[in-house]
């Protein structure tokens, strides 16, 4: 199955009594569905690995009003029309057309669909794999005669390897094909790993073979193309030979049964250049009681010409020396393996796991850790030089939720002239220290790779006399020597030579309180909880939460309240100051 537009809703083939026939890995053999809830599952996993998702009859009917909004109601008549990822044709199966074109890979979707649009020259065709001599002489002498033309597609949204909210559009090997290698070759970046882009790249390539100087592109997908760093010279080329003419927006969670927080785009695209090559005005839509309205605007963009937080926050650390070191999984776990390929300065304060530089990631693929991270290679040293640049920058992320609005805008290098950028600076290290995702904690002989280490915490907010103090008076002799023989921990020094504004200050003022009020259930927590390793002196919020949890719930409320106040007044700051436009 190629196309994106594939799969009829299982619920209108038990509704109505369909037989349905699916491919049994062999183009001539078929079973008929004996087991309907088996086999559409069974489908709709193979679909989502590859990024397939069926078209519903409500948005493809907006498609077809938006394109003749644009070309005229009887654009069905005038213009050739190709569906070259047709599947079983839920793009154009309840409309006539007077040239249309459905190709798909799969075979078999070509007989589950053979009633569907019975004027059309329907035909198996790799549109990603295959030479243009395979097909239809009639499409040929449209192509070779520069009929005008509009691809309708929805193509598979699969990529080489896609993390986070968009699991269901994990490729996994479904993005080696020719049009890739051609793009390889052409230096087109991560393109190259994204089935959509590579439709749009030989879409692009058919226009130059034949000089088409009245093709139109009418697409869904999502808008990673037009907004990823990683896109940027794929953009150039796509954007040099395709005008942005009109788009929306809606929720992924309308194609299928996935996550609602990130967006697929209807857009339409004529011959020829687009000017503004950096920001895209698309409306908002949503399904209201069967019908599609209009709830907002948005406008989705690039910062090709601008510096990127991501860039920012590694300027004061460029060039520094990297060396290997325990590699966490969480605030207590090392882990080891031969995906672990972080490695930090030697003299780092810790390490931010920041991976991409959009809202989408936000959730899952950033934190803060004591070590180097192990989920890939994306860690950046945390060093005094870029410390600040690395709490706005963790926080600015963290305050942001994904959703389908949101989920493509790119972070930006903030106006560090703004009269708040130094409050928000400030008030973002107390952010960092309590947030979930931040896995600073204090280890003592771990064990990695054939050696033991201890891992400092240099987020501790407290300094060693308090600690010592306490653990006097709580009779625990490992955390007072451990203390002794300590320094001052970076981020407590750091305290004490800024301002907080008075929400973090409430904040930092509640975590001590409730550092010092836990003191005394230490010794029973450490008997129950080992592996917390509570008796360092320097613990991390991380192990501190989890001994609050057991014994002081009602406290960690009150503070959790504190923190939610602090957030919602660093919130509205990130697009102040030009992290997020």
């Amino acid at each position: 199955m190629q196309g994106a537009s594939k799969i009829t809703s299982p619920e209108r083939f038990i509704k109505k009594k369909r037989v349905v026939i699916f491919a049994d890995g062999h183009p001539s053999i078929f079973t008929k569905m004996k087991n309907t809830n088996n086999m559409i599952q069974t489908e709709d996993a193979n679909r989502r690995k590859k990024g397939q998702f069926y078209t519903p009859t409500l948005f493809a009917d907006h498609a077809h009003k938006m394109i003749s909004e644009q070309f005229g109601e009887d654009w069905k008549e005038k213009f050739i029309v190709w569906d070259n990822c047709c599947g079983t044709k839920n793009l154009t199966r309840d409309y006539s057309f007077n040239e249309l074109y459905c190709s798909t890979l799969e075979e078999a979707e070509l007989h589950i669909s053979e009633r569907y649009n019975r004027e059309a020259t329907s035909f198996q065709f790799d549109f990603l794999n295959d030479s243009l001599d395979k097909l239809p002489q009639g499409l040929k002498d449209a192509l070779e005669n520069n009929k005008p033309i509009i691809f309708f597609i929805n193509p598979p949204y699969a990529t080489a390897c896609n993390m986070g909210a968009n699991e269901d559009t994990k490729g996994q090997g479904a993005t080696a094909t020719m049009i890739s290698e051609k793009m390889v070759v052409n230096k087109l970046g991560n393109a190259s790993n994204n089935l959509y882009a590579q439709f749009l790249y030989r879409i692009a390539e058919i226009k130059k073979q034949y000089n088409l100087t009245d093709i139109h592109i009418c697409l869904f997908s999502p808008t990673l193309f037009l907004t990823g760093g990683k896109y940027k010279a794929y953009r150039n080329y796509f954007l040099n030979e395709f005008a942005f003419n009109n788009a929306v927006q809606f929720k992924a969670s309308h194609f299928a049964d996935v996550a609602d927080n990130w967006g697929i785009s209807f857009s339409i695209w004529n011959n020829g250049e687009t000017t503004d090559k950096s920001k895209f005005d698309y409306s908002l839509i949503d399904n209201i009681e069967g019908e599609i309205e209009v709830v907002g605007q948005k406008t989705i963009y690039n910062i090709d010409n601008e510096k990127t937080a991501k860039d920012w926050q590694k300027e004061p650390i460029k060039g520094v020396k990297v060396v290997e070191k325990p590699t966490m999984s969480s605030g207590l776990v090392i882990k080891e393996g031969k995906n672990c390929k972080t490695k930090i300065a030697d003299n780092a304060l810790g390490c931010y796991l920041n991976v991409a530089n959009n809202v989408e990631h936000n959730a899952t693929f950033v934190a803060l850790y004591s070590s180097a991270d192990s989920s890939n290679a994306n860690g950046i040293s945390i060093l005094p030089q870029n410390f600040d640049r690395i709490m706005a920058n963790f926080a600015s992320r963290k305050l942001i939720d994904c959703t389908w609005v949101n989920s493509k805008d790119e972070y930006l290098a903030p106006n560090e002239e703004h009269s708040k950028y130094q409050e928000f600076v400030n008030d973002s290290i107390v952010y960092s220290l309590f947030h979930s995702a931040s896995n600073q904690s204090s280890l003592r002989q771990v064990e990695y790779k054939g050696k033991n280490w201890d891992i400092k915490n240099e987020f501790f907010f407290m300094s060693k006399d308090e600690v010592i103090d306490l653990a006097n008076e709580n009779n625990l002799d490992f955390t007072y020597n451990d203390a002794r023989v300590s320094n001052e921990r970076y981020v407590y020094t750091k305290l004490q030579e800024i301002e907080l504004s008075q929400e973090a200050k409430a904040v930092l003022d509640k975590a001590i309180e409730l550092t010092k009020m836990s003191f005394k259930y230490r010794e029973l927590f450490n008997d129950e909880r080992p592996e917390y390793q509570i008796l360092n002196w320097d613990c991390g919020w991380y192990q501190i939460k989890g001994m609050l949890k057991d014994f002081m719930p009602n406290e960690l409320k009150e503070f959790n309240e504190l923190y939610k106040a602090l957030a919602e007044k660093m919130r509205p700051m990130v697009y102040e100051l030009g992290f997020l436009k």
